[in-house]
């Protein structure tokens, strides 16, 4: 029987122990991975770009639309503004103080009382006025809202008049009450005081004696736009 000899054996081992190396395996599987990463940084790179262009786009035309949209942010602020100066000129016409029905009024009353007579009369219509205040956020992100610009109205109707009654004097707390009592005085006055009483005082040949006085009627402060 012939006796074989495998000169190559050796080599052959070597080889086979090389072939079967698992850092060799480790580095192949390394290189795969490698190549993945590399694929996925591309496609998201892409992308990104595409994304960049998107955004691009429409900064383009949001620069082409900003004038426009500018212009008719504007107008709409200035109609919002006319119908506001509207509204409030509207509430003035409508809510607006007028003499004539005092005035009116204090016929009535002159009537129902004898033997006084108005020698004077002042009218005061004052109107302290208050800025608007524009809304806020105070360093703790909380909104403090704003308010409207007004105007504080206060009206005061000053009477001057004198009791040439037989006892002078006796008469003004009758006036006082007819004028705090007529309908329209009582539901919108607020008070009517007596601020000044002179002594009785003479009056020429055949005339009577009189007392001067002051009523002051308050109506109550309103605020207006």
């Amino acid at each position: 029987m012939p006796i074989r000899i495998n000169l190559l054996a050796e080599q052959q081992a070597a080889e086979e122990l090389r072939r079967r190396d698992p850092v060799k395996r480790a580095i192949w599987v390394a290189g795969f991975f490698v190549v993945v990463v590399v694929v996925w940084s591309g496609y998201l790179q892409f992308k990104l770009m595409a994304a960049t262009r998107e955004v691009n786009r429409y900064e383009a035309e949001w620069k082409r639309m900003e004038p426009n949209y500018a212009k008719v942010t504007s107008n709409l602020n200035k109609v919002a503004e006319a119908e506001r100066k509207w509204t409030a000129l509207q509430a003035l016409a409508t809510n607006r103080f007028l003499w004539a029905t005092p005035l009116n009024a204090l016929q009535y009353v002159m009537v129902s009382v004898d033997d006084v007579q108005i020698t004077r009369l002042k009218t005061d219509q004052s109107y302290a006025i208050s800025e608007a205040v524009k809304p806020s956020t105070n360093p703790a992100g909380t909104v403090i809202r704003g308010r409207p610009a007004a105007s504080r109205e206060k009206v005061l109707l000053t009477i001057e008049a004198k009791d040439s009654s037989k006892n002078p004097g006796d008469r003004i707390r009758k006036f006082q009450e007819a004028v705090a009592s007529y309908p329209y005085f009582r539901t919108n006055l607020q008070k009517t005081e007596l601020t000044a009483h002179s002594p009785v005082l003479e009056s020429g040949a055949g005339q009577r004696p009189y007392v001067t006085f002051t009523v002051e009627c308050q109506y109550p402060e309103k605020v207006r736009p």
